[in-house]
């Protein structure tokens, strides 16, 4: 049984320290704190539960707090991207204002000052 011991926080910093923690880093840096408020701020607050959970020796919910964690950030990094790649393909669909209007010299004649 007293190998099972160290288990705890070995696993503890692999899941907490090192995964969940690198999730919601990938999070931010896609911008999920803008696109993906919910599943970014969950992240977190999840992530800050794990590292509050850990200080009391209960790593056992720390680690699945950093799950719950991981999962949400990579959600929220998804989500992020997604809608990033759907705005940039619709701004690369709109015609330009100077694209829509007629070619010079086919439309009405304007008179020019003599």
């Amino acid at each position: 049984m007293a190998p099972l011991l160290g288990c705890g926080p070995v696993e503890y910093i692999s899941q907490v320290g090192n995964k969940a923690a690198s999730a919601v880093s990938s999070a931010k840096l896609a911008q999920a704190d803008r696109y993906a408020p919910y599943e970014y701020t969950a992240a977190e607050e999840y992530l800050h539960k794990a590292r509050e959970e850990a200080g009391y020796a209960e790593y056992q919910d720390a680690i699945e707090f950093g799950r719950k964690s991981e999962d949400l950030a990579n959600r929220a990094r998804a989500i992020a991207v997604s809608k990033q790649a759907e705005a940039a393909s619709k701004s690369s669909r709109v015609t330009p204002a100077s694209e829509r209007e007629e070619p010079a010299g086919t439309g009405a004649k304007r008179s020019e000052p003599e």
